[in-house]
C-alpha cells in the first residue's frame, strides 16, 4: 500500500511539471533583422518604407522599365542623368550623375525629392538603392594626345601606357555628352571639336561607360585641352 501511494505521488509530481512547461511565458517570434544595403558613393536614406511590401522581382523589373520610358520627365525635373539601372529579387539599383551644372554635386534632399518622383511615376513605393557618380574632382579616367578627329568625337592616345597586355597604346574614342563641355586649359574658355585640336594634349572625364572595342569609345562630360 505504501508503495502505490509514493507511486500515485511520482505520477501527480511528473503531471504538474509538463503542465508547468506549457503554461509558462510565450517564447518571442523569431524577428529577422533587416538588412542595411552597402553603402553608395553618396549616401541616400532608405527609401522602402517598412509598411511597404517589396514587389516581386518581375514586379521590379517592370517598374524599372516604367521609370526608363519617362526618364527625361525625370533629367528635366531633377537634372539627373541615368549611369545605368539594373534590377535584382531585393531592389531596383541605379547610378545617375549630376546634369547641366555636372560638377555641382546633388544634395540629400534632392535625391529624396528624386525618389518621391520615382514612386510617383511607378504609382507605388519600391525599394531602390541610388548611387551619385560626381565630376570632376578626381582623376581623369582619360589622358593623352588627340591623334584624330572624327565629326563630334576625339581619339586620345596614351603612348604611356599599354592596352591591357599587348603592345597597343592606350587609345580612346571620346565623344561629348548632351551638357558635356570642351574647355582650353584654363577651365573656363570653351572649344569647338575640329582639326586644329590635332596634337594637343588632353584629359577627359567620362561617364565610367566604356565600349571594349580597340580603340575604346566612351563619353565625357568635361574635356580639358592644353
Amino acid at each position: 500500500m505504501k508503495k502505490i501511494v509514493i507511486l500515485l505521488l511520482a505520477a501527480l509530481i511528473s503531471g504538474c511539471g509538463a503542465r508547468a512547461s506549457n503554461v509558462g511565458p510565450a517564447a518571442a517570434p523569431s524577428i529577422s533583422p533587416s538588412v542595411s544595403p552597402s553603402p553608395s558613393p553618396v549616401a541616400a536614406p532608405s527609401s522602402m518604407p517598412s509598411a511597404v511590401p517589396s514587389p516581386s522581382s518581375t514586379g521590379l523589373q517592370a517598374i524599372q522599365d516604367r521609370l526608363t520610358g519617362q526618364w527625361e520627365e525625370l533629367r528635366e525635373k531633377h537634372a539627373l542623368e541615368l549611369q545605368f539601372v539594373y534590377s535584382t529579387e531585393d531592389a531596383v539599383h541605379m547610378e545617375v550623375r549630376p546634369y547641366g551644372e555636372f560638377e555641382r554635386a546633388p544634395t540629400e534632399e534632392r535625391i529624396e525629392a528624386f525618389k518621391e518622383s520615382l514612386f510617383e511615376l511607378a504609382g507605388e513605393a519600391f525599394p531602390v538603392e541610388i548611387s551619385v557618380r560626381e565630376c570632376c574632382e578626381g582623376e581623369p579616367a582619360v589622358v593623352g594626345k588627340i591623334e584624330s578627329v572624327d565629326g563630334k568625337r576625339v581619339l586620345i592616345v596614351n603612348e604611356n601606357k599599354k592596352n591591357g597586355n599587348t603592345d597597343d597604346p592606350e587609345a580612346y574614342w571620346v565623344s561629348l555628352t548632351a551638357d558635356g563641355k570642351l574647355l582650353a586649359e584654363d577651365g573656363k574658355t570653351a572649344l569647338e571639336i575640329d582639326d586644329s585640336l590635332v596634337g594637343k594634349e588632353a584629359k577627359a572625364w567620362t561617364t565610367g561607360l566604356v565600349n571594349q572595342s580597340y580603340p575604346g569609345q566612351t563619353s565625357a562630360v568635361k574635356i580639358v585641352v592644353e
